[in-house]
C-alpha cells in the first residue's frame, strides 16, 4: 500500500473497531484504492463513506525520501519478523531507525504478545545527559520528554543540575515505570559530585504499537523527525483536510465518517480537541461520526448518529 492507501485503512479499521465498541452491527469497510484518503465504509446494514482527514505533516513526508525509505524498509523488516498486523506510531520528534532490523525485533516481540486488537508498547534505549551546575538547594531543570515531570525532582537531588532528555519522546503509560525512571536519574545526579561534572546514562524510549485485526501488512505512521505542529497548525490542517474530504466525497450518498488522525506523545497531549474549537461550525456539518485517532487510542470528536449509532 501507498501512504494515503495506508492511512485511510488506518482511519476505517480504527472507526470500525471504535463503533463495534460502541455496539454497531455489520461493520465493515473496502480496501482503498490507491492514493485515496476515502473509502467505502458499511454499518448497520446502511452505506456510507469514511475519509481520513490527517492532522500532521503529511506533505512533509511525501517530499522527504530518506524518511520514506526508512519507513519502507522498516515495515519490511516487520513483515519479515511475522508482525503483519503491526500498526507502529512514530511519536512526534523521533526518527525512523537507520538500521531496522533491531528495531523491528523489538516491535515483533512485543506485538506477539498481544491479542488481536490490543495496543502495548516496544521499549527502545536512548542516551540522556544530567550535569551538575551547583552544590546549593535541591533542583533539576529538564529539557525534552520528562521535562513535564521537572517537579519530581524536587527535594530528591542533592544540589543543581541539568537533564537533557531530548532523546526522549514518548512515556511509558505506566506511571510506575515512570517514577522509576525518575527514581534511577536521582540517584545517578547525586552521584556527580563536582560541580561542572555531567555523565551519560540510558533510559528506555516507549513507542505506541497495536494489532489491527484484517491489516496483513505492518504500517509504521510517522512525520518528518523535524516537523512541528502547534494548535495554530492543527487547526490549519483540520479545515484544508475537512475541505478536501468534502470534495472527494462530492454528492455520495450515505451517512460520512471524517477519521481525523494526529501524531501526539499521548492521547493526553493531542491538539486536536482545542482546535477544534476554532473551526467554522459549517465545516462540520453534514458529518456523521467524527472519531480522533492518536496513539492508539480513539476519541470522538462528534457522536456517532443514526444509522452508525
Amino acid at each position: 500500500m501507498d501512504p494515503q492507501q495506508q492511512l485511510t485503512w488506518v482511519a476505517a479499521a480504527m472507526a470500525r473497531d471504535a463503533l463495534i465498541d460502541a455496539g454497531a452491527g455489520d461493520v465493515s469497510f473496502d480496501p482503498p484504492s490507491p492514493g485515496s484518503l476515502v473509502t467505502p465504509f458499511r454499518a448497520n446494514g446502511e452505506a456510507g463513506l469514511a475519509a481520513a482527514c490527517v492532522l500532521f505533516d503529511f506533505s512533509g513526508l511525501l517530499a522527504d525520501g530518506q524518511t520514506l525509505a526508512r519507513k519502507a524498509a522498516f515495515e519490511e523488516r516487520l513483515h519479515a519478523y511475522g508482525a503483519r498486523d503491526a500498526l507502529v506510531w512514530i511519536p512526534p520528534g523521533a526518527a525512523l531507525p537507520e538500521e531496522p532490523d533491531h528495531a523491528a525485533g523489538l516491535v515483533g516481540d512485543a506485538i506477539r504478545e498481544l491479542d488481536p486488537g490490543a495496543r502495548g508498547e516496544a521499549a527502545f534505549r536512548v542516551d540522556v545527559a544530567v550535569r551538575k551546575t551547583g552544590s546549593d538547594g535541591s533542583y533539576m531543570s529538564v529539557l525534552g520528554g520528562l521535562s513535564q515531570h521537572w517537579a519530581k525532582f524536587t527535594n530528591q537531588v542533592m544540589g543543581e543540575y541539568q537533564l537533557d532528555s531530548s532523546n526522549l519522546h514518548r512515556l511509558p503509560e505506566d506511571e510506575a515505570k515512570i517514577t522509576q525512571m525518575v527514581d534511577f536519574l536521582v540517584l545517578v545526579a547525586n552521584g556527580i559530585r563536582q560541580d561542572g561534572n555531567a555523565t551519560t546514562v540510558q533510559v528506555e524510549d516507549t513507542w505506541r504499537v497495536q494489532r489491527l485485526e484484517g491489516l496483513e501488512q505492518p504500517i509504521v505512521l510517522c512525520a518528518p523527525p523535524g516537523s512541528f505542529a502547534d494548535g495554530r497548525t492543527v487547526r490549519r490542517l483540520m479545515r484544508r483536510s475537512l475541505r478536501e474530504a468534502e470534495q472527494a466525497i462530492g454528492a455520495a450518498d450515505g451517512f460520512r465518517i471524517a477519521a481525523m488522525l494526529t501524531l501526539a506523545n499521548s492521547l493526553d497531549r493531542e491538539l486536536v480537541s482545542t482546535a477544534l474549537r476554532g473551526i467554522d461550525p459549517l465545516l462540520l456539518a453534514g458529518w456523521d461520526y467524527m472519531p480522533l485517532l492518536v496513539d492508539g487510542q480513539v476519541r470522538s470528536l462528534l457522536e456517532p448518529s443514526p444509522p452508525l449509532a
